[in-house]
């Protein structure tokens, strides 16, 4: 109940109209891992609808529907439990992640134009980081995805990311 609550107000509170589609609850995870993916998942649901679902009026221009789809899915793969936070909003722009990064120091202009996609869109998960253009308390204070990827990695786990720009984006943890 936790997270389509939290995933309704918030886009009340930013004008957007979202569906959050939850998947694979049926699957037994251990209380353990429940609470330490708690964060890494809420974070991941505040940045897809702050960041990854546009507005209304944009998604009509860019000839999406006007409500944003974000897919919380659960699924057991083998001996790995496997979460996808997915969105179809407007994904991740990798020269914003490079320019952002380059702004705060956390690469240099050499080691900017050596990183290929993978490499830049994982420069989110560096604290302090945020291509947010304004600042919100949802998000754009860097804080978020640095915490969500230290969670992970207590429980040994890992996140990947696959992004389509203009058509959404989506994270898996590996977990």
């Amino acid at each position: 109940a936790l997270f389509p609550r939290m995933v309704r107000d918030l886009a009340h509170e930013r004008g957007k109209d979202i569906l959050l589609q939850l998947e694979g609850g049926d699957i037994e995870v251990d209380r353990q891992i429940l609470e330490l993916s708690k964060d890494p998942l809420i974070h991941l649901l505040r940045n897809a609808v702050d960041h990854g679902i546009e507005a209304p009026d944009q998604r009509i221009a860019s000839g999406k529907s006007s409500r944003g789809i974000i897919r919380l899915r659960a699924d057991q793969r083998g001996n790995h439990l496997v979460i996808e936070v997915a969105d179809d909003g407007r994904g991740i722009d990798p020269e914003a992640v490079r320019q952002a990064a380059l702004k705060r120091g956390l690469i240099g202009a050499h080691e900017a134009a050596a990183l290929d996609e993978e490499a830049t869109l994982n420069l989110i998960f560096h604290a302090g980081l945020s291509t947010a253009r304004q600042v919100s308390t949802i998000s754009g204070r860097g804080v978020g995805l640095d915490v969500a990827r230290a969670n992970l990695e207590q429980m040994r786990g890992l996140v990947r990311i696959a992004n389509q720009p203009g058509q959404g984006v989506v994270f898996s943890l590996l977990l």
